[in-house]
């Protein structure tokens, strides 16, 4: 569940939409949605599209000790 609400938050700080992440990442708004409620499920192709969709790095995703994710984002 932390990744979903981390891939939630970033969306929000770069001020898109879940139907905007969706059509970047080829995918259905509810596809899109059921990733920010349970990440956990997604593969990591899936979770390459979101990043790239969010201007971030997989790593970037998955690096729950850094605290500054929504102010300092790595940019791709």
């Amino acid at each position: 569940m932390q990744l979903a609400i981390r891939i939630r938050k970033i969306r929000d700080s770069n001020k898109l939409t879940q139907e905007e992440v969706a059509c970047r990442c080829n995918m259905s708004p509810s596809a899109y949605g059921q990733i920010e409620r349970r990440a956990g499920n997604a593969s990591y192709d899936t979770l390459y599209k979101v990043a790239k969709a969010l201007y971030v790095t997989v790593l970037f995703l998955l690096d729950f000790e850094n605290p500054n994710y929504v102010f300092n984002k790595n940019k791709l």
